[in-house]
């Protein structure tokens, strides 16, 4: 349970952090155009854009190889958290536990071998450990970053 709301609060401020950066954008460029237009205004010369002057190109080699190698490297290592947490995550319920719920089940109506079966399931239920596929969308994307990086370079 507190894997879950930990991966909604982490989604919740990788969203908001998205939004921000969007947000600003956004008003850079607005502000950027309205300088642009009261130069056209006046009939002075166009200021030059400042977004290009400092930036690589979207695509520089450079850039793909970099990105590629983050977006692996976080896919690895959320691979292998994500999997940690799963696996130590199952842990073996104390017999009193598994007496009492066995006690339950009785009282409710249980026949004797669901209540065998209770008392022989040692193992709690922790996260499925196929969550850490999850890990694979990041790999993914480094990966295809590194392919379109190898192919910019031998092209």
């Amino acid at each position: 349970m507190f894997i879950v709301i930990a991966l909604g609060v982490l989604a919740s401020l990788a969203a908001v952090l998205v939004m921000a950066t969007m947000a600003s954008r956004y008003k850079q460029r607005e502000l950027q155009h309205r300088e642009r237009m009261a130069a056209l205004e006046k009939g002075v010369a166009l200021p030059p854009l400042t977004e290009s002057t400092n930036q690589p190109a979207p695509f520089d080699p450079r850039t793909l190889l970099l990105r590629g190698l983050l977006w692996l490297f976080t896919g690895i290592a959320l691979t292998i958290m994500l999997a940690g947490m799963a696996i130590l995550g199952q842990s073996q319920e104390p017999a009193w536990e598994r007496v009492s719920q066995a006690s339950n089940a009785r009282a409710m109506g249980a026949t004797q071998a669901e209540i065998v079966q209770i008392m022989n399931d040692r193992h709690s239920n922790g996260p499925n450990p196929g969550i850490a596929l999850i890990g694979l969308i990041p790999i993914g994307v480094g990966l295809a970053y590194l392919f379109t990086w190898r192919s910019e370079r031998h092209a």
